[in-house]
């Protein structure tokens, strides 16, 4: 079953924003922090002394970016999702590594990607890669920052900020580009503002997968640029789930200083 919600990712119906923020916009949260099981079932904080990777494992049979471009309508649909370079770092932050106390690096591949048009199946249109190929949709670099977010009557929520590493204003999160002769283009960059929740919470429940969830007052994602008419949408659920010989199988989740 396919599950309605906007931005990349997502478990819940939810509804994009409009205003959009630059990667230079957000911060750490004072005190965030994520923390991992041990085999014996005891809390280890990420990265000291145990760093842990994560990764994505699709929970829809597609994910599906919505969005319109030239009076089209237009649909990427993709089959399977990948992390690349996702780690748990220090102050609640996700990305390859530590530069200059931010995290960066941290990209997603998506596979089996096809695109439809005006709900009408186009090869032509089929997302090629310049690196991995026909099908396949690769991330800018990104990084995460866990944050608090304040729902209002004294209750907040964990959520996770997603970020291009790249410091100008309405920086790409990814660039989709298509085939020449493609009739909305060859290059669709996908820009504004992106947070994602696991609707079990990402803090305090440690869980070996948490299914990722767009988080909807902070989120507002376009394609090619922030008007109205370019407002994009998503349709998947993914789950993330620490990999790796030291990791695999145990649990993990955030936490609050």
């Amino acid at each position: 079953m396919i599950r309605t919600k906007l931005g990349l990712l997502g478990l819940c119906t939810v509804a994009f924003g409009l205003m959009a923020f630059g990667a230079s916009s957000a911060q750490a949260e004072s005190g965030a922090k994520w923390l991992i099981l041990n085999s014996a079932g005891e809390k280890k904080e990420s990265p000291v002394p145990l760093a842990g990777a994560i990764d994505l494992e699709a929970d829809s049979p597609v994910l599906v970016l919505h969005t319109e471009i030239l009076k089209i309508k237009v649909l990427v649909l993709c089959t399977g999702a990948k992390a690349a370079n996702a780690n748990l770092l220090a102050n609640g932050s996700i990305g390859k590594e530590m530069v200059a106390g931010q995290p960066v690096g941290t990209q997603f591949l998506f596979t089996g990607c096809t695109v439809d048009l005006n709900n009408v199946a186009a090869p032509e249109c089929t997302p090629n890669d310049p690196v991995d190929g026909a099908g396949k949709i690769f991330t800018k670099p990104l990084h995460g920052l866990l944050v608090l977010y304040d729902l209002g009557g004294g209750v907040k929520d964990d959520v996770a900020k997603i970020l291009p590493d790249a410091a100008a204003l309405h920086s790409p999160f990814v660039t989709i580009v298509l085939p020449v002769g493609c009739p909305v283009g060859t290059s669709i960059p996908i820009i504004g503002e992106l947070a994602v929740q696991d609707c079990e919470k990402f803090a305090l429940i440690h869980l070996a997968k948490h299914l990722v969830d767009v988080f909807t007052p902070l989120t507002s994602l376009f394609a090619i640029s922030l008007t109205v008419e370019h407002q994009a949408t998503l349709l998947g659920s993914v789950w993330t789930k620490l990999i790796g010989a030291a990791h695999m199988g145990l649990s993990w989740s955030g936490d609050w200083a």
